[in-house]
Formats: structure tokens, C-alpha cells, sequence
């Protein structure tokens, strides 16, 4: 190891670990050069007077005493002191006074959520965040009568007879609807986030522009009371050749996000532009409502849509490089503004500007409705979302709050036997000094916007609050080291989060979880990820999945993922020939993926047998059986007899669909984000063999 302590206390401090183990247990140190890139780029980050909010964050427990210590003021001399405490809505709660000599400043237990502490020393304020953590977060009372589930769709992915060749807000509250009928507790989705509406190509969900706004994409624009009172629009939509481009649309294999984007672009600013000039009473209570919505959102929402006008003047289609993405591809003179360049910039592009925060408002509206619409068909959990770990190194989240961020590095994961290079995902992280100095104001802010509509949100690699893999800027996968980030503060928020919009939390922890992380994650009752296809174990000699009874509580389990091939899929090896066929996994290798294929689909037949899902005599092994509708049935009847509180089916396995949502690994070589449901929604709900299936998880998850 060629690192001098003086070297790995200067990394410490900053939060960088100077070693780690990996998948097979083997210590691997960080590489020097690679340690001085990050300690010079946590070490020296500049605090702006404008991000210096808090002095200090504390956290605490609800209903347990307060104790701050004074130590770090430097007190030497009984100097009087005052102090006032405030709520996060400015309220103040009380006023008082100390002497200086005291070690500590002791206050009364608070109720769970966000306070203000300051402290007047000699004319000089010192301001402290305290975050006051619930016991556990956010624990609906659907379980305490029943194992709840649902369904899981890829919503771009749905077809129907009505929408405009993308799922969208219409269609998914017909899932909802139909769902709910047949006792599903939840539809779940995928992260709705604001991608980049200039380039539609840049189609990955878990790599936007916006975590904190919406993809407006999803818009059912024939559901707009304006598409409805517009005669103009009406006339168009009626038109044979419209009607022709949209049956094309519905009818191809794959979403066609740039034809889809112009249709719906060009027909919103229609609607947008009746909007302004229409006086009929619905429209001018809508209008009030919007701008409602904009006075509430404040300098963030026009930012958000100030990025898509200047993006759409600069990029008039996806870049060759995807370091160009965003507004890492613009003029100079707008990647970095002044407060005075914005509003130049606002006053110049007003309309355009005021065209996207529309649509912003459209999205939050329909969406708002659904979560409405899953209370009155009684589906207790609502609508399930998801959260992606960061936004695109391009991103509006990025540009509009650029020292938030450490732009000169990426998140990824370290090698392993699955990516024997790593994975650079090519977002930036957090720069945690930053987000110290604001109080955490940034990620209480996006838990926020994406709590207020779902019953539960997934965190995708949740082990992110605890560590990052970070790579430096330029450099490869495995050239990164493991940054810490304040896992108590950052877990705090997540339980006050979770506790104030009532949205259960599901934390995506695969592969190898730190004790303290799992400790964290089980004292806040933060649930578990949990997918069947990693799960198969030597037990005894035979190899096996776990029993019923052995399946997590807390826990969210399924048979895949979004990154996973679907049963039908998985079983017949089509997602390995994919990689073959793409060069992606080759001989040897590839022989390992396929012996080890063998051997887990034996290990479901074994455990099925054990079960007696499958009777003794029932013919067939992992060679010869092929997928068919018994053999999916009782697969899904092995997961929804499990102990496990909650599970996730998908839509696509219901189906018996082969298809890969996403192939890891891969870019422009596959068409991840569009493949579509090979059944429309209108005949999914008549098909027998689908009800049947669903009718048996429904029964299994009731008894």
C-alpha cells in the first residue's frame, strides 16, 4: 500500500475511504493519484454566501431531549447568550437565554421534522439546522390486515387504443381502474422524471434533466379540458391523415419518441396558446390555478423550464457525444449565468419559458388526479414510484445549481464479476459540503416533489445515502474510490419525508450492504429490495430458492427488474443471446452465464417440487421444460404465498412476454426505454388466462 498516513487522514476527513472489499472478498486500496483528485476536490470546496445557510445540522430523535453542544463557539467567559428556535414554516416556538460557560445547550424533545436554531453571541448569529427524526418512517396500515401487491409496468411501454404511440396519465388510470378491481394495492412505475425534451432520443428514465420535475411526455393531452373547448385543435385531431399517423404510432413495436414528442409538442402549443386567450369559465379557473402553481414553485420551476428553451435552441437533435448532452453542448456564454443574465433571459424568451412551466403544471395536475383516483377506487398504496440515484451530468438540475454538484466526477460502481471493468453511469454526485452548508434544503425539496404523489417510492441504490463510487473526470470505473456522504442526516429526511406525505419507502439495496447501512435501514423500517432471480442458494447440498417462510417481512420482493429480461425471457435465455449476438458476453464467459442459467431455473423447478407446486410425477427439468402458462402460474404463486409484506408483479410476466426493457451495457446497440407490451390494455383485462393469474396472487396475498 503506497499511501502515507498524511495522505489517508487528509482522505478521511473529507469522507473518502482509502480501501474496500470487494464481491469475493478481496481488500483493494484506492490509487494514490486518484486520492489527492478527490481529497483537492472535497477539500477546497468553496462555500458562496448564498449557499451558507446553516452554521451547523444536528440530528435527533423525536420525543428525546435536545443537547448542542457549545464547545465549537469558543466560549471562554460566561457571555450571555440568545437563542430562539423556529419551525421550518419561520414560526418561532421560543426565546431564551444562557451563559456562554455552559458546555451545552439543552432543550425540550420536539415532534419529528425541520427547526431552526439561532444563537446571538455578541451581535454574531450562529444558525443550526436540527433535524428531529420520527422512530420509523412512514408504515401503512394496509398490512396490519393482509399482504398487500400490485402491479409493475414500464408506463412508456403501454399500448392502448386511445393514446399517441406512449403510455401516458390516461392509460395509466385504466391500469389503475381495472387493477384495483382485480385487488391490487399499488401500480407501480417507472421514474417519471423530466428528461430532455429536444433530444426524445435520450430516452433513460434513471438518467434525466430533472429528478424534482416531470416528465411532461406523459401527458394524456386528449384528456385536457383544452384539447376538449379547442375547436381548432378538435378540427385537427379529426383529420384522416392525423388519425393514420396516430394508428402508426400505436401500432409500432417500439416507441418512436421523436415522432411522438413533435405530435404532442406541436398540439400543446395549440393549447397553450387557446389557454392565454380563451375566456370561457373553465379556462379562467384554470389559469388561476396555474398561476397558483408558479407563485408556489418559485425561481426553481422557471429555471427548470428556462433549461428546456435554451436546450431547444441548441440542440436540434441528440448530440454524437453524450458529454455534449444538455447544456454541456451550448454556447459558452450560457452554460454559466449571472442573476441578471437570467433575467435578461426570462424577459427575452417569456413566452417559451411560460409554454414549459405550463406544461409542468399539466403534468403535476394529471398526475395529482391519479393519486385521487387511487384513493376512490380504494388501492390502498396508490400509485408505487421510483427515484433514480442522481440527474445527468447535462441536466437543468445540474446548470441551474451548478456548485451543488461535484461536476468533475461521476457515479458509478466498482468491478465486478457482472461488469469485470465497472460501470460508469456518468451522473454527478452531490458535493456534500454544499449540501451540508444549505441544510439539506435540495434533497428535502426532491424527496418532496416526488413523495406528494406516490404511496410508496423506491430509492434506487440506496446505499448511496450511506457511500458513492466515484470516479474521477476523464478516467475509467476502475479508477474510483468510495466517497461517505451523512447517512444519518440524509436518513433522517427520509423518514420526516416519508412520515409528513405518507409514502413508504423501499429501498433498493442489492448486492453486498455495509452492517451500518443495514442496521440504519432496518431501525427506520425502510424496506428491503428483493428479486427471486438473485436469490437461489446451495441448501443442503440442492440448490434451491428460499421457503415461504423465509422470504424478508419488510421487504418488497419480485420475480425481476426493469434491468432484468422477463420471465418468458429469462427462462428461454433470449436476454444471453441478445449479448451474444451484441458481442457483449463471448465464449467463455458466456458459457458461465449459461451453465449458471441451468443451473437457477433447475433451482426454481426444485423448489417448486418442494413446495408442491409441481406434483412428484409432474415431467420436465431445466433442459427440457419450456415456459408455459401452469409453470408461470405457480411461479407467481410460490412469490405471492411468501411471508413478504409486499410484492411487485409485472405486467410484462403476466403477459408471458419475452422482452428486455433495458439491457445493461449497451446504448445506441439496443433500443433500451422503448420496447412496448405485446397486448393492448383494452384486451389485457379480457384475457382469461391473465384474470386467472391475477385472481390467484390476489387469493394467495389474502390468506
Amino acid at each position: 500500500m503506497d499511501i502515507s498516513n498524511q495522505l489517508q487522514q487528509e482522505a478521511e476527513k473529507v469522507g473518502i475511504t482509502i480501501s474496500h472489499y470487494d464481491i469475493d472478498g478481496n481488500l483493494i486500496y484506492a490509487k494514490p493519484e486518484n486520492l489527492h483528485y478527490f481529497i483537492q476536490l472535497l477539500s477546497q470546496t468553496k462555500i458562496n454566501p448564498e449557499d451558507k445557510q446553516f452554521d451547523n445540522v444536528i440530528v435527533v430523535r423525536e420525543s428525546e431531549p435536545i443537547s448542542y453542544d457549545l464547545a465549537p463557539l469558543n466560549l471562554s467567559s460566561p457571555i450571555p447568550i440568545q437563542y430562539s428556535l423556529y419551525d421550518d414554516n419561520g414560526n418561532s416556538l421560543y426565546q431564551n437565554q444562557i451563559l456562554g460557560n455552559q458546555t451545552a445547550l439543552i432543550l425540550s424533545p420536539l415532534t419529528y421534522g425541520y427547526y431552526s436554531l439561532h444563537l446571538d453571541v455578541n451581535g454574531s448569529r450562529h444558525v443550526v439546522r436540527i433535524l428531529v427524526a420520527p422512530k420509523q418512517s412512514y408504515q401503512p396500515p394496509v398490512f396490519q390486515g393482509k399482504k398487500a401487491w400490485g402491479i409493475n409496468v414500464q408506463l412508456y411501454s403501454l399500448v392502448s387504443e386511445r393514446n399517441w404511440g406512449i403510455g401516458d396519465f390516461a392509460d395509466l388510470a385504466y391500469l389503475i381502474k381495472q387493477s384495483a378491481v382485480q385487488g391490487a394495492d399499488f401500480v407501480g412505475i417507472n421514474p417519471l422524471h423530466q428528461l430532455y425534451p429536444s433530444v426524445p432520443e435520450w430516452a433513460s428514465p434513471y438518467s434525466s434533466s430533472s429528478r424534482r420535475w416531470l416528465n411532461f411526455l406523459y401527458l394524456a393531452v386528449d384528456q385536457l379540458p383544452e384539447f376538449n373547448l379547442c375547436q381548432k385543435v378538435q378540427n385537427w385531431f379529426k383529420q384522416e391523415n392525423i388519425q393514420q399517423q396516430l394508428e402508426q404510432l400505436r401500432q409500432a413495436e417500439i416507441v418512436d419518441y421523436q415522432a411522438v414528442m413533435a405530435l404532442k409538442r406541436s398540439t400543446l402549443e395549440e393549447l397553450f396558446a387557446y389557454f392565454k386567450r380563451s375566456r370561457a369559465s373553465k379556462i379562467l379557473e384554470r389559469r388561476r390555478q396555474f398561476a397558483d402553481f408558479v407563485s408556489a414553485q418559485g425561481d426553481a420551476l422557471l429555471l427548470q423550464a428556462l433549461f428546456d428553451v435554451l436546450d431547444s435552441i441548441e440542440h436540434q437533435k441528440m448530440p454524437d457525444d453524450e458529454n455534449k448532452i444538455g447544456w454541456l453542448g451550448w454556447r459558452k456564454e450560457w452554460q454559466v449565468l449571472t442573476q441578471k443574465e437570467r433575467q435578461n433571459l426570462f424577459r427575452k424568451y417569456k413566452t417559451q419559458v411560460d409554454f414549459y412551466v405550463w406544461l409542468q403544471w399539466l403534468a403535476n395536475t394529471q398526475l395529482a388526479g391519479l393519486k385521487t383516483l387511487c384513493l376512490e377506487k380504494g388501492m390502498s398504496l396508490g400509485i408505487y414510484g421510483d427515484l433514480a440515484v442522481s440527474s445527468s451530468r447535462g441536466s437543468a438540475d445540474v446548470w441551474s445549481d451548478q456548485s451543488l454538484y461535484c461536476v468533475n466526477a461521476s457515479v458509478g460502481a466498482p468491478p465486478d464479476p457482472l461488469g469485470p471493468v465497472g460501470q460508469n453511469w456518468n451522473i454527478p454526485p452531490y458535493n456534500p459540503t454544499i449540501l451540508k452548508a444549505r441544510g439539506f434544503q435540495p434533497f428535502i425539496d426532491m424527496l418532496r416533489a416526488n413523495m406528494q404523489h406516490f404511496g410508496v417510492l423506491r430509492i434506487d441504490h440506496i446505499m448511496g445515502l450511506f457511500r458513492l463510487w466515484l470516479i474521477p473526470e476523464g478516467k475509467n470505473a476502475s479508477d474510483g474510490l468510495y466517497v461517505h456522504y451523512p447517512f444519518a442526516e440524509l436518513m433522517a429526511i427520509l423518514a420526516i419525508e416519508s412520515q409528513r406525505n405518507q409514502c413508504l419507502v423501499v429501498g433498493e439495496d442489492l448486492g453486498t450492504v455495509p452492517d451500518e447501512v443495514r442496521s440504519k435501514l432496518d431501525e427506520f423500517n425502510v424496506f428491503s429490495y428483493f428479486v427471486l432471480y438473485f436469490e437461489q442458494r446451495n441448501f443442503n447440498g440442492m440448490n434451491e430458492y428460499p421457503k415461504a417462510e423465509h422470504f424478508p417481512l419488510q421487504a418488497f420482493a419480485t420475480v425481476g427488474t426493469h434491468d432484468l429480461p422477463s420471465l418468458q425471457s429469462f427462462w428461454h435465455c433470449r436476454d444471453l443471446e441478445l449479448f451474444a449476438q451484441l458481442g457483449i458476453l463471448q465464449e467463455d464467459f458466456l458459457k458461465a452465464k449459461y451453465d449458471q442459467r441451468v443451473v437457477d431455473k433447475q433451482a426454481l423447478l426444485n423448489t417448486l417440487h418442494r413446495d408442491q407446486y409441481l406434483p412428484p410425477d409432474y415431467w420436465g427439468d431445466a433442459l427440457s421444460m419450456a415456459m408455459h402458462d401452469n409453470l408461470n402460474l405457480v411461479i407467481h404463486q410460490y412469490l405471492a404465498e411468501s411471508q413478504t409484506q409486499l410484492i411487485g408483479v409485472q405486467l410484462e410476466n403476466l403477459l408471458s412476454q419475452e422482452v428486455s426493457f433495458n439491457l445493461p451495457g449497451t446504448s445506441t446497440e439496443y433500443p433500451n426505454w422503448r420496447k412496448r407490451l405485446s397486448q393492448s390494455l383494452e384486451h389485457i383485462f379480457t384475457n382469461e388466462t391473465v384474470l386467472s393469474l391475477v385472481n390467484t396472487i390476489n387469493q394467495a396475498r389474502n390468506k
